[in-house]
């Protein structure tokens, strides 16, 4: 029998989208990670103009739950796993950090022209993004199909979308998946892919049955389909694992003392126990890493 993964609610906030962009301060967190002491010899790694300053500037976009989401309750706090493993690493750097909630697909552009310090964004390591950028790898994602409870398609491995509609947030790892697909198991009967904004718009759009399924993240995907119906409403298909892939913070070529200075706090907060409590929090602990690696996708 297949195992299907109905989506039971957690006791957790709903999503709230916004429609402009924000910014949040450590200040204005709610809930934020256990107040990190700086290790001044991890501060010392920073570049001078950053330790200087005290602050570093942060593109996001709060609509990617569990990573980095606006809270339901104030409509403007950002929160999520993301915003926690910052506030805790940037914490033990000595340094404030400035948030700047954008589109997604605006992120890694503003990076190029330094408007951004890094950004964090549960974005996917890939090696052909290493080519612009450099990563600090902080948790290992896979995905998840998720389809209308009951799985009218009977879907349970990527080879079951052939000629299925799926919809994908625009310009993601999941899209270039459903690609990849296209060009092998899917090539004579070919995956129509239905690009969104949002995860949430992604869900929407198998519940209205203009697709048959979605393809995202699985935390994110669990977590948003949470929020419909209790839950009720939507189940994981695939039987087993898709492509386990490294997320990370993500720095431009170049900005090497930043990216080091920003390993070096994270796998500190690894070791002395931090970064596992922050993930336990967010019952996200199956994607924990050993080891805080610089560009670890092959």
């Amino acid at each position: 029998m297949r195992n299907s993964r109905l989506l039971l609610a957690p006791a957790v906030l709903a999503v709230a989208a916004l429609a402009v962009s924000c910014s949040s301060s450590p200040d204005e967190e709610a809930d934020p990670a256990p107040a990190a002491e700086v290790d001044e010899d991890l501060a010392a790694l920073l570049p001078d103009d950053i330790r200087e300053a005290g602050v570093v500037s942060v593109g996001t976009e709060a609509q990617y739950p569990p990573y980095e989401f606006v809270d339901a309750a104030d409509g403007e706090t950002i929160t999520g796993l993301d915003i926690d493993l910052l506030e805790a690493a940037a914490g033990t750097l000595g340094l404030e950090y400035e948030l700047n909630n954008v589109a997604f697909d605006t992120l890694l552009p503003s990076l190029d022209s330094q408007r951004y310090d890094l950004v964090v964004a549960g974005i996917t390591d890939s090696v052909e993004r290493q080519a612009n950028y450099d990563f600090v790898d902080y948790f290992s994602a896979d995905q998840a199909i998720i389809v209308a409870a009951g799985n009218p398609e009977g879907i349970s491995e990527m080879s079951d979308l052939c000629g299925l509609t799926v919809s994908v947030l625009v310009d993601t790892s999941q899209q270039a998946l459903l690609e990849a697909e296209n060009e092998a198991s899917c090539e004579d009967d070919p995956i129509d892919i239905l690009t969104q904004q949002t995860d949430t718009e992604a869900l929407t759009q198998v519940q209205s049955e203009r697709a048959a399924a979605t393809l995202t993240q699985e935390a994110v995907g669990v977590y948003n389909a949470s929020q419909i119906q209790g839950g009720a409403a939507f189940e994981v298909a695939n039987e087993g694992p898709i492509s386990g892939e490294p997320l990370g913070f993500v720095f431009a070529k170049g900005d090497d003392e930043l990216r080091d200075a920003f390993q070096a706090a994270l796998q500190s907060l690894v070791d002395d126990g931090t970064y596992a409590d922050i993930l336990d929090s967010w019952d996200v602990s199956l994607g924990a890493l050993d080891e805080i690696t610089v560009n670890g996708a092959e």
